[in-house]
Formats: C-alpha cells, sequence, structure tokens
C-alpha cells in the first residue's frame, strides 16, 4: 500500500489491488508509480465529478500524452485512487468542461 498526500493535505492510498488494475488497463504506466503519485501532490488542475471523485490532472512534456489523470474518491472513510490515465488536451477540455473545478493549492 502506498500512501500520499493530495494538494489539500487528504490522505490518499493506492493498493496493491487498484496499481494492478491500472497498469493491467494501461500498461504504458507500468513503471509510472511515482508520476502518479506526484500527480496527486501537486496537480496542476483539479475538478469534482458528479459522484464526488477527484481528478487530478498533472501536464506533461515530452511523454506519451499531454495530461496524466489520477481519479480518487472517499470510500469506508479513506481515500483512494481508483484509476490513472494518460489523455490528450482536446479530450480533457471536452470531458472536463461540465466538472467542478477546484484551485490545487
Amino acid at each position: 500500500m502506498s500512501v500520499v498526500r493530495a494538494f489539500n493535505g487528504t490522505r490518499i492510498l493506492l493498493s496493491e489491488e487498484r496499481w494492478k488494475h491500472i497498469t493491467l488497463r494501461h500498461p504504458e504506466l507500468e513503471d509510472k508509480m511515482a508520476k502518479v503519485l506526484a500527480a496527486v501532490a501537486n496537480p496542476d488542475e483539479v475538478y469534482v465529478d458528479p459522484i464526488e471523485a477527484v481528478h487530478v490532472l498533472k501536464r506533461l512534456t515530452h511523454e506519451i500524452s499531454d495530461h496524466l489523470v489520477v481519479i480518487y474518491r472517499k470510500e469506508d472513510g479513506e481515500c483512494y485512487i481508483r484509476t490513472a490515465y494518460y489523455t490528450s488536451s482536446r479530450r480533457k477540455e471536452r470531458r472536463y468542461k461540465r466538472f467542478k473545478r477546484l484551485k490545487p493549492s
């Protein structure tokens, strides 16, 4: 189990099971756990979706895509990373225009 403090001080957990799920679905992230955790700690953009899951985005340069997205949500009193993936700027604009935007501190 990996633990990181989010941009707002919240403790976020990444379980072995979730990391296996992420890397199975997105094998390009297999050796990028440190980047995923760093995105949670220091995001460039933060959004909250209708079910209160937090989406943190980190802008990338010279990588496979434009942004790294990490989604976490509170479950049973703890916050857990649910998934992570790369996305393009175009796709980001489409997806996040209706979500509530937060200011990372």
